[in-house]
């Protein structure tokens, strides 16, 4: 069945549809098929049953292509019943529209998520966290996972379109501002597109995130009433044509002179026992026809569009999110190279090396799936804004699947916004903290944002923590991190005690000691990830885990811990440490190794020592994003990833924004002298 679809200018149907809710006729079944039919009776014409059937003369020439030369007493005329039941004309389907009016919830309901946080719900509707405050007063002193809050109704568009405050409660038809709806229970795509007037691929384009099999309840999705795109679709029909039986003539050969069954030519003509020259024979013809329907107003394909597993609505979907299908995987490296420097800088070193890693993430990919061609198109920007623009300028761009971005903030935003008008998916592996991901719905954040990463954490905290005790290790000449005072927060709400110890040169066994119990578990946890509160704590720390055989002590550390294990190492082993980051290369790994020598071999040279490695970054995220368009350019196929260096888990953040990675690793330094690893 091929599909495609149109915006609508005109709600124009190409099948006219009967006045009447059903014809007043009887009815037979013909091939699996139910029809009405009508016997023409004495004097009776085309105008004169049309008017009484309630329908256009061309409906009954439609499915009766003979009755437009003549009609006779006694002939027979046959129409679907699955066209003419339960449906309304051509004008009463007009005039619902008119008359149309849905109401529009003033304010909708959001399940708070792990890792989301007040700024970042208010952001994503396009409002203040004191317009959230002011509905939910307890939301001022935090948010949990599982919390239903009430989010005032606000038509903010995306992509910087124009911003207005919803004020009526009614949805007239005039009316297509967007709105913002939880779907409830019992929803479908169909049930909630003719709610609110407007059709299903709509939803779809609006909710990039949804899929027949992912439309859940307590969910939020856009909305933009009484707007309509149109779906062409193909269809099987069957025509009633008359055959006037000749000498010799069978069942069998009159069915195989016109394609049709045997049993559907005695089921059109039941009444003929036995056939005579002379008499009229019905032949179904079964044909396949093109058909342009509005599916929210029109009862055509409702029983087809009822259910979000439905074939069309598959059909619409892939339509939506298939956006290239042709053996080619275009993808575009736009990096501040600095070719035109005479001595680049090691930034821009390690965005060549970062390319580097790419092309044998390009070869890995290649020697073991030939199926698609790969071709790589890589740009300097220059770091320069209007560099980044002449090349989105070419019309070469347009043509990508996917396009990595360099890590400044504005040429992020600036090819992102390229990426989903063009409907390209855009990588962002280096930039930390830039959270456009809400706005751009082809956007991809390869870095876990920080108050995700957090929420991991806290989870494996509580998970592997129970029952501790919490001792943090303060260097009064350092900033305490941020996530420090956000798990003191945390553990206070759970109860759990802890104390600080503030140290100004070094911390003293003696003064550890006197902080840890008899009997009881700890885990030390220093507020600084510096190299230097290590230096000046770290010796306490293992003379107390040696000498202190009353008490089980832990320590927990930081992401940039990951990048000192070559100097502390063996003492993270011997204090039983974890770590959280985002990255993390195992030291022990044959496959980073044989990474190592495959890079030295290709490029005479050995990696830079950066944390993260830049060659490692490009080949694991090389590797992910050409495998997930191997398996086909759906973004919402995602998959997890535990590559040589970083682990992928992406999802987006609503229904409409782009995505996140999700995944952290936490690494333990056992007392055994391993280190094991997890992902989160």
């Amino acid at each position: 069945m091929k599909l495609k679809l149109l915006l609508l200018i005109a709600v124009i149907l190409s099948i006219s549809m009967p006045s009447s809710a059903q014809l007043p006729l009887p009815t037979r079944t013909i091939g699996g098929t139910q029809f009405y039919y009508h016997e023409v009776q004495k004097k009776e014409t085309l105008y004169s049953i049309a008017k009484k059937l309630g329908i256009d003369k061309s409906d009954i020439i439609k499915y009766n292509p003979n009755a437009a030369e003549k009609i006779k007493e006694g002939q027979f005329l046959f129409f679907p019943v699955s066209d003419f039941a339960n449906l309304s004309n051509k004008a009463a389907t007009q005039n619902a529209q008119a008359d149309a009016s849905t109401t529009a919830p003033t304010s909708f309901d959001h399940i708070v998520e792990k890792g989301e946080t007040l700024y970042g719900i208010a952001k994503n509707y396009g409002i203040s966290t004191e317009d959230i405050i002011k509905l939910n007063s307890n939301a001022n002193s935090g948010i949990k996972e599982g919390q239903t809050l009430k989010i005032p109704q606000n038509a903010a568009m995306q992509q910087g379109q124009e911003i207005a405050a919803a004020t009526e409660t009614e949805v007239t038809p005039e009316d297509t501002t967007l709105i913002y709806v939880t779907i409830r229970p019992g929803d479908t795509l169909f049930s909630t597109a003719k709610r609110y007037n407007t059709s299903i691929d709509k939803l779809m384009e609006l909710n990039p995130g949804i899929s027949p099999q992912n439309f859940k309840s307590g969910e939020v999705i856009r909305v933009r009433p009484n707007y309509y795109t149109t779906i062409t679709t193909e269809r099987e029909t069957t025509e009633f044509h008359t055959y006037e039986i000749k000498r010799g003539d069978t069942y069998f050969s009159i069915a195989r002179n016109f394609n049709v069954s045997v049993n559907d030519l005695k089921a059109a003509n039941p009444d003929m026992k036995k056939l005579k020259r002379g008499k009229t024979l019905y032949i179904p013809i079964k044909k396949t026809e093109t058909v342009v329907v509005d599916p929210s107003m029109s009862g055509l394909l409702k029983d087809q569009l009822a259910s979000n597993e439905s074939p069309i609505i598959q059909e619409m979907y892939d339509s939506i999110h298939v956006f290239r299908d042709d053996n080619n995987i275009n993808v575009a490296l736009l990096l501040p190279f600095m070719l035109n420097n005479q001595l680049q800088s090691k930034q821009a070193r390690l965005y060549t090396e970062f390319y580097k890693g790419f092309l044998l993430a390009v070869d890995t990919i290649r020697k073991n799936n030939t199926s698609k061609r790969i071709n790589i198109f890589a740009y300097d920007t220059q770091d320069s804004q209007a560099r980044v623009d002449s090349i989105l300028n070419m019309p070469a761009l347009a043509e990508m699947d996917m396009i990595f971005t360099p890590d400044d903030d504005n040429h992020i935003a600036r090819i992102a916004r390229y990426g989903t008008e063009h409907k390209i998916a855009v990588i962002n592996s280096f930039s930390l903290k830039n959270d456009i991901y809400n706005d751009y719905s082809t956007l991809f954040q390869v870095n876990t944002p920080q108050n995700y990463m957090q929420a991991k954490l806290f989870d494996f905290f509580d998970d592997t923590f129970r029952g501790y005790e919490v001792v943090f290790i303060n260097l009064e000449s350092e900033s305490e991190k941020e996530m420090i005072g956000e798990l003191k927060a945390h553990l206070s709400a759970k109860d759990v005690n802890y104390t600080t110890i503030d140290i100004n040169t070094s911390l003293q066994a003696d003064t550890l000691n006197q902080a840890l119990m008899q009997g009881k578990r700890y885990v030390i946890i220093p507020t600084s990830g510096s190299r230097n509160i290590l230096i000046k704590s770290l010796d306490a720390i293992k003379n107390v885990k040696i000498d202190r055989y009353d008490i089980s002590l832990c320590m927990l550390g930081h992401p940039e811990w990951a990048t000192y294990t070559a100097e502390f190492g063996a003492d993270f082993n011997r204090v039983d440490t974890y770590i959280y980051s985002r990255f993390f290369t195992r030291p022990d790994s044959p496959a980073v190794h044989n990474f190592d020598d495959t890079f030295h071999r290709w490029y005479g040279e050995y990696m830079i020592y950066a944390a993260p490695k830049f060659g490692l970054l490009g080949y694991d995220t090389g590797r992910y994003f050409l495998e997930l368009f191997m398996r086909g350019k759906d973004y919402n196929n995602n998959f997890k990833y535990d590559g040589l260096q970083n682990c992928f888990d992406f999802d987006r953040v609503s229904n409409w924004s782009g995505f996140i990675n999700k995944s952290v690793y936490f690494i333990h330094f056992t007392v055994f002298n391993t280190t094991e690893t997890y992902i989160k």
